[in-house]
């Protein structure tokens, strides 16, 4: 994101990387995560570490361009703390994974808020 891109861009591209969070972490938890065993230190929840901290970085950016897009900068924080707690504990219960399906459904739901508000 550069001091010129548009809004409209800088919401699509946020939407993307958070789509990519997303995707593989259901990719990490696999078929079935009933007292599922995790192992932080694996290759996938490193990845899952490094692209969330590009996310918080690109939030920073976003959030001095957007001052005034609270909601859904909050959104995505509540989102990335949600992922983080739920893939750097070594066990996963129903009960973490439902809060982190929660956060990403009221992240997506601004998303598509704050496109029909630009449209």
């Amino acid at each position: 994101m550069d001091e010129y891109s548009p809004k409209r861009y800088d919401i699509a591209q946020l939407k993307y990387l958070c789509a990519n969070l997303y995707d593989d972490g259901i990719a990490s938890l696999g078929e079935s995560y009933h007292g599922w065993v995790n192992d932080p230190a694996s290759t996938i929840n490193l990845q899952m570490n490094e692209l969330i901290d590009h996310i918080a970085s690109y939030m920073v950016s976003f959030k001095l361009k957007h001052h005034n897009e609270t909601e859904l900068t909050d959104h995505v924080e509540t989102f990335l703390d949600d992922t983080f707690t739920l893939f750097s504990s070594y066990g996963i219960s129903n009960l973490d994974v439902q809060r982190w399906r929660t956060s990403r459904s009221r992240l997506f739901g601004t998303f598509s808020e704050t496109e029909l508000c630009l449209s």
